[in-house]
């Protein structure tokens, strides 16, 4: 019986050698023919970091590829790796140049973090700089120039300089990208690198090209003296570049017709017998760059298209404008991402040159699954829009909006109706806006309100007037509209219209009603609307029966003196130094009518511009114009010549 056990039990202890034996054999083959797939390494690389520092140390170059493939995927999915750094380090001479590709990646996204433990790592660097790989010598280049240590900068001149006419397109393209680096690194080397550059201009590589330009507009950008030998052979090679190579390449054929040529919007030639400017005809050079900048409109990279249609609007006469429509639209209907910036182009383009525009309204329609962003760029361009195209169409869909549940597409609607308030529309506009005004969204009722004060001040309804109902019907209406609970901007456009209107025929019969009822609720009125009432009452105390209404005005300003707010307390301050009561300090006469004067017109102008939209003081298509700010980076466009250099 013993014999059995002893012998089952050497059969067992056999078998569990067996097993041990085939699992890393398995193992072993999983790894020659490789089992572990790309994707396998993505989804599980964070649950294995931890057997990477082992593996990286292992003798077998295939658990070092392996661990390797595991931080790089780690990297992609945009998790910390850093910490392996050093080991990773040691195996920058491996000989397996799927290994040294591996570490060179990853070297290349931490060396700008890790730069002292990188510099162990130079001379490995500038050996591989001569490896017969391109492959390897780029990537020695890149990581060299990542490194961000101001002592190895001038060795990385070195470097960039001899792979500049390296046989690889793939390496003189890295070594162009390399400039811009270097030029953060340290400002002193600008010297140098211009010269480089210079050299490097005489590239004619299609996949090299957009790098060379880059690295030209980030050292030398207004050495326009440079460009004059390549600027024919970059307008015809556009179209076969890289996707972001175009991008770099149009923005400095942008810039070169922006001075090299004169305007094409402004004649300089001589006149007709009706002295009419007669546009000339445009130079050689200066079509040909608009030709190839209308030819990257197809493109389906958005930032290609949007950077063409920036150059377009930049360089090209008006009359050429129109192609920019069609592809603007395109990319309105992308993602939202894209829809935003190309929006954002669209509504200066709108501004500008309305005309470009024509016949694409209806793509700016607003749609239920719109983002609230989306919205409210789609409604700016509409009431751009509304100052050229026939306003039927638009102020019938635009009326659909004042009803939407959504307040800043209804506010947004209100603006749109304004801007269509011209010509035969100007009646029926006018009544969609009192009827808003009396909505009871207060974001829609404000917008209405500050519309229809607009339109009365710059006399867009004088002729509306005459037919449908006077001046004094229009304001016996809107004073009407206080009984209301009304925003605090409507009751503030309304008490502002009767004070600017003070001394027609309503003012006369009904001003006075008006501010004692804004007197009695003065506590409960909003900051806005209680400006208004003390400038009401200012404006009114210059009125035919001031004398007998001076505890009124009294009564005012001393309620705006002791209000919580800072500004109707500053407001009231103002007014009664300009406006003194009887017991204040008289102003002399002069002083009393010029404040009167004052007042009258700067309230009247503060309604005009309530609704104006400035332009932009920065280039089309810049991040710049998107946020409405300057950047770090930004360069204006250079003016036009007055006459042909």
């Amino acid at each position: 019986m013993a014999e059995y056990l002893s012998k089952a039990m050497a059969f067992a202890q056999d078998a569990a050698k067996l097993s041990k034996r085939f699992g890393e054999g398995l193992v072993d083959n999983a790894l020659e023919f490789g089992l572990d797939t790309p994707g396998s390494f993505y989804d599980n690389a964070e649950f294995k970091l931890g057997q990477v520092g082992r593996e990286l140390t292992a003798g077998s170059d295939k658990e070092r590829v392996v661990a390797m493939k595991r931080l790089v995927a780690t990297v992609a999915k945009g998790q910390d790796a850093s910490g392996h750094f050093a080991a990773v380090v040691k195996n920058v001479a491996s000989g397996s140049m799927e290994l040294r590709r591996l570490v060179y990646m990853y070297l290349q996204r931490y060396a700008e973090q890790e730069p002292d433990l990188a510099l162990l790592a130079v001379n490995t660097f500038q050996r591989d700089l001569t490896d017969e790989s391109a492959t390897i010598r780029a990537l020695a280049l890149r990581v060299l120039s990542n490194i961000r240590v101001a002592v190895i900068g001038p060795i990385v001149v070195v470097a960039v300089r001899r792979l500049a006419s390296d046989a690889s397109a793939h390496v003189r393209k890295t070594a162009a990208l390399a400039v811009p680096k270097l030029q953060r690194l340290d400002t002193e080397l600008r010297d140098e690198l211009q010269t480089t550059v210079a050299a490097m201009l005489d590239e004619n590589s299609a996949a090299a090209v957009g790098s060379v330009v880059r690295a030209f507009r980030a050292v030398s950008p207004r050495r326009v003296e440079l460009v004059h030998g390549h600027f024919r052979r970059w307008c015809a090679q556009l179209g076969d570049l890289d996707e972001w190579g175009q991008v770099e390449v149009a923005k400095l054929l942008v810039a070169y017709v922006r001075s090299q040529f004169v305007d094409p919007g402004v004649d300089h030639g001589p006149l007709e017998s009706d002295h009419q400017p007669v546009p000339g005809p445009l130079d050689p050079d200066h079509a040909l760059a608009l030709d190839a900048l209308q030819g990257l409109l197809r493109s389906r990279n958005s930032a290609v298209v949007l950077t063409a249609v920036a150059g377009l609007t930049q360089i090209a006469p008006a009359t050429r404008l129109a192609v920019v429509a069609q592809p603007l639209v395109r990319l309105v209907r992308g993602n939202r991402e894209t829809a935003y910036a190309a929006l954002n182009c669209a509504l200066q383009v709108a501004r500008r040159w309305p005309s470009a525009l024509q016949g694409h309204t209806r793509s700016f329609f607003v749609a239920a699954s719109d983002a609230p962003f989306t919205r409210r760029l789609k409604l700016q361009v509409l009431a751009a829009l509304a100052l050229t195209e026939q306003h039927g169409p638009l102020v019938r869909e635009v009326a659909a909006y004042t009803q939407s549940a959504q307040s800043d597409v209804s506010a947004g609607a209100v603006r749109v109706l304004l801007a269509s308030a011209r010509g035969d529309a100007t009646l029926d506009a006018f009544r969609s806006l009192l009827l808003l005004a009396a909505d009871a969204r207060a974001g829609v009722a404000g917008a209405a309100m500050a519309a229809v004060r607009r339109l009365l001040l710059d006399g867009s309804v004088r002729e509306a007037q005459t037919r449908s109902m006077t001046l004094y019907d229009i304001l016996c209406h809107v004073a009407r509209l206080l009984d209301n609970r009304t925003g605090d901007a409507a009751r503030a456009h309304i008490f502002a219209l009767v004070s600017e209107f003070s001394e027609s025929r309503f003012g006369c019969q009904h001003a006075l009603e008006v501010l004692r009822r804004g007197v009695r609720s003065f506590t409960d009125e909003g900051v806005l609307a209680k400006q208004q009432i003390v400038e009401l009452s200012a404006r009114l105390r210059y009125g035919p029966h001031a004398h007998t209404l001076a505890a009124l005005h009294a009564h005012v300003f001393t309620l705006a003196r002791y209000d919580v707010s800072f500004d109707v307390r500053d407001r009231a301050r103002a007014l009664r130094t300009l406006f003194p009561l009887p017991d204040d300090t008289a102003q002399p006469p002069h002083v009393a009518a010029a404040a009167h004067e004052l007042l009258g017109s700067a309230t009247a102008v503060a309604a005009l511009a309530a609704t104006a939209h400035p332009l932009p003081e920065f280039a089309l298509g810049s991040l710049a114009m998107t946020l409405g700010r300057a950047l770090p980076g930004y360069e204006p466009l250079p003016d036009w010549p007055t006459t042909p250099p």
